[in-house]
């Protein structure tokens, strides 16, 4: 089984913001591949479905960010597995590039801290950069950033790689990351 875990805070006023951007990609996945309705358990939202040879298990933690390692865990501990792939925003990376990490520490992102406190670091991490000219044109305290919304030419961008991710998102379930970097650039 494949848990594929993307971090995000729970609440309609945070769907759109810089930080749910984890949770944007999981939910744009499970629709178009038609996964069953997410189901509430483990403190979060899962939905399971075999697709491309592979048992998926897609999880949305439902306490705020910083506060996701606990609910990975015990949807972890429940299912007896060892690794899994987190989907985050990074506030240091320039807007929608890619970065794969097969480990690793937190960079600051609280809830990457979290995940490692209660899960250790060996965890695959695509980390999605949410930064811009904005942030680096004016004093904005990254904590009031990423709680954001998106601006409207985002999202549209933001589209294209959801459309990109869903096109080649066998190679993640295949443990393919650098032919998946490679094909997603927006």
């Amino acid at each position: 089984m494949l848990l594929i875990v993307g971090l995000g805070n729970p609440g309609s006023e945070y769907k759109f913001t810089r930080h749910n951007i984890g949770f944007q990609i999981i939910d744009s996945l499970q629709s178009h591949f038609n996964f069953p309705n997410f189901k509430s358990k483990f403190g979060g939202l899962y939905s399971r479905k075999n697709l491309f040879g592979k048992n998926i298990l897609f999880f949305k933690p439902q306490l705020f960010m910083n506060l996701s390692g606990q609910p990975i865990k015990k949807i972890r501990d429940y299912y007896k597995l060892e690794k899994f792939i987190l989907i985050q925003d990074d506030i240091d990376m320039s807007f929608l590039k890619i970065k794969i990490k097969a480990s690793g520490g937190h960079g600051g992102h609280n809830g990457v801290r979290d995940t490692i406190k209660y899960n250790g670091e060996n965890f695959i991490r695509i980390k999605l950069g949410v930064s811009n000219k904005f942030l680096e044109n004016k004093k904005v305290k990254p904590d009031h950033f990423v709680l954001d919304n998106f601006s409207s030419q985002e999202i549209k961008r933001i589209e294209e790689l959801k459309n990109l991710t869903k096109d080649n998102f066998e190679y993640v379930v295949k443990g393919d990351f650098s032919l998946f970097k490679s094909k997603v650039i927006v």
